[in-house]
């Protein structure tokens, strides 16, 4: 079996290099310019390698043996045997051994005689067990990949299940526009109107298996009308391509043969190709503009959504299965100069396209089956040694627990190994029995410590303690360092729980307070105050003084778990906000300073020195991501956003010095008002004006439309807003957006179409043609 599939393997391999890399040469030599065609060569030789590896076994064509590889190695370091084959038959022939007669030989070598009476081996006998490592371990290598490959399809299966699965529990889009649109896209594609979902984790609209179209929930609210078609129309043009098939098959044949590295060149040409062939489609259908901009959103909240998926637990990132619009690997700006360039998919009709289709195939086909076929000999049988790790084994299956502790902090390093179960004092500063040895070694500012308490095997210990390396007598100093060891390793066996417990029994909470004071280390401190609130309700004055307690440890990662432990254990005074805001500026990473933030915003108090408190404290941040975060927090549809969090929220804005940041930021404020914009239109494009970039300052204007009422107050506000905007595209879009919610006051569309005022005749012809239904006939 495995001579077959090792067989197949390095045919496999051949063919697949043959025509992928034929298809790249041809690629760079330039002459495949049409990304039809290249879509075609590239597809055509990717699964191409399959079909002809799998069928050439069949065909009579040339074939090379390759009787070296598995060939045994006879004692002289020679093969025993050879084997040949030619067209269709084959023929091992033995060689007879050479014959050596016993005289003497004399070989000259730079003036020195060798004389032998038997015939000798002058090779070099390491080569020769190298030669059988690396025989073993290629035939290891082929053991593992049917296994790697087996395994690697089931998990790209299940993926595609949890997929389908994950899809079908996202709610329905209810918008009846979208609905309309995605009926009369399909039809226009001839294929079945797909089901629309929202998603509230992607950050890219995608085709999920069964035909269904997700789209996230915050993009829909930032593209205007025609740019929510212009997705739509691409996700369809996935489902017109099958597109979604076409990726499982090519993911299947990745992990087929996961030991060609050309597999995943081609797949991200594939990748680029469809979506480009999508884009086409879709600028067809709906428009090239609407498209490229709605591309650039889409790609703009996708790099967000990375970042955020690395810096915070429980992100969710993009699916590897789905046809995501704004995928990962796909480069943008290709995607964009081909739209704005008017570049076709295709140029030929359909009949000479499918013809062309298989004429690339059958060449490439035709050209690997010319190559001619490896055979491979008998394999041996592959013997592992299991002996150097045999001790291993027992030992672990003995029933024995082996605990491992390394702890490297602030200049001090400490490592605890013991097996078995340890049993402490009631004070837990001595071990009073173990089941084998525990062992401990501390170094701090150069000098190192070691103690290695051991059973004796008659229910005795026998100690040892090291100095720098010496062994010495353990006298009152070691004693002291070996009970403050031995607290540590039986409150990290037992957790902190205990030894807070003991010492409120004993002296309460002032005592516990004490001993949270006196942690030699960060982690230890920090696990007690989680132990003292974990015990029950604290008082105000025990939750300060743990604050300060907190304040003062070195670590920022127990720092900030411990600030948050305080968070979450009751709803804090505002004096105490302004305590532990005032302490996170002292945490050294921004992402410590937000976790902190956003755990304390949902109960921030509406109080003027909690709120410049918060401030500086955001302030103190360096990434804009960071900021947005924390400021986003701070209005989150989890708790009530007030008029004062909104105030702050968007006067914070400011501190943002990126455009999509910023703006983010006021669509979720615009978002939070619950349609009463009134209070805030003022201050609100106030911090607009802040933004450099015209479409994000029309996003964000457009956002404040669509989420709350627009007022005459709110409408003189965005008027005042697009004067800072270019006399272009942005401006105009914005207009025409607001002519939809002007109220008729003849001031306002006076301010209207002073507004309009610069803008070009065709422009300026739509924004007046917006305002139509409030000028009298």
């Amino acid at each position: 079996m495995i001579e077959a599939l090792t067989g197949w393997l390095l045919n496999y391999l051949l063919h697949s290099t043959v025509m992928l890399g034929g298809v790249w040469a041809l690629e760079r030599a330039g002459w495949l310019k049409h990304p039809a065609w290249r879509e075609a060569f590239w597809r055509a030789a990717f699964f191409g390698a399959v079909l002809t590896a799998s069928v050439q076994p069949l065909t009579q064509v040339t074939r090379v043996a390759l009787p070296e590889l598995w060939a045994p190695v006879s004692e002289q370091g020679r093969p025993t045997d050879v084997a040949s084959e030619t067209t269709g038959e084959s023929s091992a022939t033995p060689t007879a051994a050479p014959t050596f007669t016993p005289r003497p030989t004399e070989r000259p070598a730079a003036g020195l005689t060798v004389v032998a009476d038997q015939a000798i081996d002058i090779g070099d006998e390491s080569m020769h067990r190298r030669r059988e490592l690396l025989r073993d371990g290629l035939a290891a290598m082929l053991l593992s990949w049917p296994l790697v490959a087996l395994f690697g399809i089931g998990l790209t299966l299940l993926r595609w299940l949890a997929l389908r699965r994950q899809v079908r529990a996202l709610p329905v889009c209810d918008d009846a526009e979208l609905g309309q649109a995605a009926t009369e896209l399909a039809g226009i594609a001839g294929v079945r109107a797909p089901t629309l979902r929202v998603s509230p984790h992607w950050a890219s609209p995608l085709v999920a298996p069964g035909g269904q179209v997700c789209l996230p929930r915050r993009l829909m609210r930032t593209l205007d009308g025609q740019q929510r078609v212009a997705v739509l129309a691409h996700e369809i043009a996935h489902l017109r391509r099958h597109d979604l098939a076409w990726r499982l098959a090519a993911r299947l044949v990745s992990q087929l043969g996961w030991l060609q590295p050309l597999n995943r060149l081609a797949v991200r040409r594939l990748d680029l190709l469809a979506e480009l062939a999508c884009d086409a489609w879709a600028a067809a259908e709906a428009g090239a503009m609407p498209l490229a901009e709605g591309l650039y959103v889409c790609a703009r909240d996708m790099a967000a959504a990375t970042a955020a998926a690395e810096g915070r637990r429980g992100a969710r990132p993009m699916p590897v299965l789905a046809s995501a619009m704004a995928a990962a690997r796909s480069p943008l700006m290709a995607r964009m100069d081909a739209l704005l360039a008017g570049s076709p998919a295709a140029g030929t009709t359909p009949a000479r396209r499918r013809l062309g289709r298989v004429l690339i195939a059958g060449g490439l086909c035709a050209v690997a089956l010319a190559v001619p076929m490896l055979v491979i000999g008998k394999a041996p049988r592959l013997n592992v040694d299991l002996s150097g790790v045999g001790g291993a084994f027992s030992s672990a299956f003995s029933g024995m627990k082996v605990t491992r502790q390394v702890m490297i902090s602030n200049g001090v390093e400490r490592r605890v190994n013991y097996s078995g179960d340890l049993a402490f004092n009631a004070d837990e500063t001595d071990v009073v029995s173990l089941d084998d040895k525990l062992s401990i070694m501390e170094r701090v500012d150069g000098v190192t410590r070691r103690i290695e308490i051991a059973a004796d095997g008659k229910g005795g210990q026998v100690r040892r303690f090291w100095l720098d390396g010496d062994m010495k007598p353990i006298d009152a100093p070691a004693q002291a360092w070996i009970t403050a060891q031995i607290e540590l390793v039986a409150e990290s066996a037992q957790g902190s729980g205990p030894r807070v417990e003991r010492l409120l029994r004993l002296g309460g909470v002032e005592a516990a307070l004490a001993d949270i004071g006196k942690a030699p280390e960060s982690m230890a401190r920090r696990s007690r105050i989680e132990a003292l609130l974990e015990s029950g309700p604290q008082s105000d004055d025990t939750v300060s003084q743990l604050i300060a307690l907190s304040g003062r440890m070195k670590d920022d990662f127990q720092r900030r778990t411990a600030f948050i432990a305080l968070i979450q254990h009751r709803t804090l005074a505002p004096a105490q906000q302004r305590d532990l805001l005032s302490l996170v500026p002292t945490l050294k990473g921004d992402f410590d300073r937000r976790e902190v933030i956003v755990a304390l915003s949902p109960q921030l108090a509406n109080d003027a020195a909690v709120m410049t408190a918060w401030q500086q404290a955001v302030r103190g941040f360096g990434g804009d991501f960071d900021k947005r975060t924390a400021i986003v927090a701070l209005i989150d549809e989890d708790h009530e956003a007030t008029p004062d969090r909104l105030r702050t929220a968007i006067a914070a804005s400011g501190m943002i010095g990126g455009d999509f940041d910023r703006r983010t930021v006021l669509t979720a404020a615009a978002h939070r008002m619950r349609g009463d914009a009134a209070p805030y239109a003022a201050t609100y494009v106030d911090a607009v004006g802040g933004i450099s970039g015209d479409f994000d300052r029309r996003t964000a204007l457009t956002a404040l439309m669509d989420e709350t009422q627009v007022d005459r107050e709110v409408a003189l506000q965005i008027l005042r807003a697009s004067g800072a905007m270019s006399a272009g595209f942005d401006r105009a879009e914005l207009l025409i957006a607001l002519a939809e919610h002007l109220p008729a006051d003849q001031e306002v569309l006076s301010q209207y179409r002073q507004a309009a005022r610069g803008l070009s005749t065709h422009d300026r012809g739509r924004v007046e043609a917006a305002i139509d239904h409030l000028t009298p006939t």
